[in-house]
């Protein structure tokens, strides 16, 4: 072998192990990328999926806070529904009472809200038509101490119930007043009643 082609053979020697070289260094360089993007990959995803598990948590939270408050305002809704239709009622069962019920409720309501002094009790002319006669006598025997009840023989423009007049002032007795008046009253009553928790 010649000295020429002894360079050549140590130069395509010493370019075969520098190619090899830069070539293995190339593949561990390429598989260290690899590494780190598949890390960063899975960090990434990692985070995709717990932010998304964290929103759907939230969401779920959210629809299940939003589920809750329209079933208890449902829940109430009806309850109140229900509360008011027995309300209804009793106002209605007083209203269309017979003769003896009615005046009696009429009766308690008066000796109730009559205040001190003389005054005049006004019904409707339908009530008028259909007054106990001992009414005033009966009402006035209980309230004597402290008032004079005169039923007076013109009617008032009401529907039921009756106006106490003092000249001064008015009490309203008619039934939607008095049951007005007490209608918180009688729902928490009604509520406690039928909806014990």
């Amino acid at each position: 072998m010649t000295g020429l082609e002894k360079i050549i053979s140590k130069i395509a020697q010493d370019s075969e192990e520098k190619c090899s070289l830069i070539i293995s260094t190339a593949e561990k360089e390429a598989e260290e990328i690899k590494a780190r993007a598949r890390a960063e990959s899975k960090i990434a995803s990692d985070k995709i999926i717990s932010d998304a598990e964290e929103k759907a948590k939230q969401r779920n939270s959210v629809s299940k806070s939003n589920a809750d408050t329209i079933t208890r305002n449902r829940y109430l809704e009806a309850k109140n529904a229900i509360i008011n239709d027995i309300v209804s009622a009793a106002y209605e069962e007083i209203a269309n009472a017979d003769d003896s019920k009615y005046f009696s409720f009429l009766h308690a309501i008066c000796v109730k809200y009559v205040a001190e002094g003389e005054c005049i009790l006004y019904l409707n002319s339908r009530d008028l038509a259909r007054l106990p006669s001992k009414f005033e006598i009966s009402i006035n025997s209980e309230v004597y101490e402290k008032a004079a009840v005169q039923i007076s023989k013109t009617p008032k423009n009401i529907p039921n119930g009756f106006i106490l007049d003092y000249g001064d002032f008015e009490i309203d007795c008619t039934l939607k007043s008095v049951f007005d008046e007490k209608m918180s009253l009688i729902k928490e009553m009604l509520s406690e009643i039928l909806f014990k928790d």
